[in-house]
């Protein structure tokens, strides 16, 4: 009983390490605060996939609401909390390949395989869930550079099975090696 504490507190403190790291690489003052723009940013690469929306109606109120003393600024305290329960709870995991290939398939009604993007385009920037979700130009731009085929004769296609694979393997390395690295493994993908 007391080994599986101990490994517990030891997971917690290199969790704890891993959060830590993230938020200093946003700490522009060093000041242990980061900015709201920033909070999504530091979920998404600790492996948390909150929407737009969840941010803006959720979570930045819930780390405000924690610490109002820091002029709309986020502390590592309230941060490393919520990361501490969203992480164990799972709350914004991101979705698995059918999740996101049943996502594709609706865009895709003629069961092509892919989806144009300018469609795609569209779609990110303009239709479909609450107007706080929309991408941002950048982000748009971003993502259809990265989804988009550029072995293919035919770049101006996303073909959604290859990108879902490529999208769950690099989220996935990423992960392994993010947290690895906070269990002091000098093992490399």
């Amino acid at each position: 009983m007391a080994s599986q504490e101990k490994d517990g507190q030891s997971r917690l403190k290199k969790l704890q390490k891993v959060i830590k790291d993230a938020f200093s690489c946003f700490d522009k003052q060093q000041k242990w605060l980061i900015e709201q723009d920033e909070v999504g940013v530091v979920m998404r690469y600790l492996g948390q996939f909150p929407s737009e929306s969840d941010l803006k109606e959720t979570i930045i109120p819930e780390l405000l609401e924690e610490d109002p003393s820091k002029d709309g600024m986020v502390s590592f305290e309230a941060f490393e909390r919520l990361m501490l329960r969203c992480l164990s709870d799972h709350t914004y995991d991101p979705d698995d390949s059918e999740t996101l290939l049943a996502a594709f398939r609706v865009l895709d009604p003629q069961g092509h395989g892919y989806i144009d993007s300018n469609l795609m385009h569209e779609w990110l920037s303009t239709k479909g869930g609450k107007a706080s979700d929309f991408f941002k130009e950048r982000e748009t731009s971003d993502f259809l550079e990265y989804a988009k085929d550029k072995d293919s004769s035919d770049s101006s296609r996303i073909y959604y099975e290859d990108y879902v694979a490529k999208l769950n393997a690099d989220i996935e390395k990423h992960l392994e090696n993010l947290y690895q690295a906070a269990r002091g493994s000098n093992r490399s993908q």
